[in-house]
């Protein structure tokens, strides 16, 4: 993104070319007309004299287009015969089979063939006196906490965690 428009790009090399100044100068003049926060530096002034001067042009050059080419219609297909084969099959060794880079495969699954990993996760189920029970704790600590003061900060809660030695 180009932080000037064409426009202020012309007022900058007319006012550089105007009278040969100095590019300080020149940053001096355009402050008087962009206002103190807007001015370019002066190492700005000097990249844009430098490229109008060697290019004659102000606007900002367009950067070459990288065409992909791991991601052809063939391996698209491929891996979608592959994956409609075995879905277990994890995504290193379907590339060490197909021969394609792992990243490459990554891509394929999930933005052609809309396939995301997914993670079960377990919760606790909750029952209909746990309601009661969850309003009968609060109102308990409430009490104490009138009776005692800091009763809150005596109380300590732990989480518990689910592992998995299956992967």
């Amino acid at each position: 993104m180009e932080r000037y428009i064409k426009e202020q790009r012309v007022i900058i090399v007319k006012a550089h070319h105007k009278h040969e100044e100095s590019y300080a100068e020149t940053v001096r003049k355009i402050r008087g007309i962009f206002g103190r926060r807007n001015a370019p530096y002066q190492s700005t002034v000097k990249r844009m004299i430098k490229k109008f001067e060697e290019t004659g042009s102000i606007t900002g050059s367009k950067l070459p287009v990288r065409h992909r080419t791991g991601r052809p219609l063939d391996n698209i297909s491929a891996v979608s015969e592959s994956v409609a084969e075995s879905a277990r099959t994890s995504l290193r060794r379907r590339s060490q089979h197909l021969g394609i880079p792992r990243s490459t495969m990554q891509r394929i699954v999930t933005k052609h063939l809309h396939l995301h990993a997914y993670k079960i996760k377990l919760t606790q189920q909750l029952k209909p006196t746990d309601h009661v029970q969850r309003r009968e704790f609060v109102n308990w600590v409430l009490e104490n906490q009138k009776v005692e003061g800091h009763f809150s900060k005596k109380i300590m809660f732990n989480d518990e965690a689910h592992f998995q030695l299956d992967g």
